[in-house]
């Protein structure tokens, strides 16, 4: 998910540089470990689009109503399962989606990071009443401020591209 309007950060915050790769890359690399398919989730015209493009050929379009409503409509173009990752949660790590992977008993499944949503989930089915939230006991840092982005930038010694 790439399409946010970045209020509190920048409009360009998939793309912005975290150890000298776009957020998004970041993102994009730990989803394939774990899909066959992935796709980045924008609106047209988003200020990163192009860069978007340049990143991952596989692009779904939004309609930029809410994080919500475009999870929605960017897996109506998808095969459930689904493993949904917002662009701002760059070193997510394995264990955190092996988590969700394993715990997930219901349609829709959370995983929550210290009591906090940051919008990474799995869609087995569109069945919006039946959800589970999965702890997560470790942080994630969900890159949302200029802070939080310094923050992540310091651990580049321990990730490499």
């Amino acid at each position: 998910m790439a399409g946010g309007k970045g209020t509190r950060l920048s409009p360009l915050k998939p793309v912005l540089k975290v150890c000298e790769k776009p957020m998004i890359w970041w993102v994009v690399e730990i989803a394939k470990e774990f899909a066959n398919n992935v796709y980045v989730a924008t609106v047209k015209g988003h200020p990163a689009e192009r860069e978007l493009w340049s990143i991952h050929s596989r692009v779904i379009y939004t309609s930029g109503l809410g994080y919500e409503n475009d999870v929605i409509e960017a897996l109506s173009s998808v095969e459930l399962p689904a493993l949904v990752l917002p662009s701002d949660v760059p070193f997510i790590s394995r264990q955190a989606i092996e988590t969700l992977l394993n715990q997930c008993k219901a349609s829709i499944c959370t995983l929550i990071c210290e009591t906090s949503f940051i919008g990474v989930s799995l869609w087995n089915q569109m069945r919006l009443n039946d959800y589970q939230d999965i702890p997560f006991p470790q942080r994630i840092i969900n890159v949302n401020t200029q802070e939080d982005l310094q923050e992540i930038n310091k651990l580049c010694h321990d990730k490499s591209p």
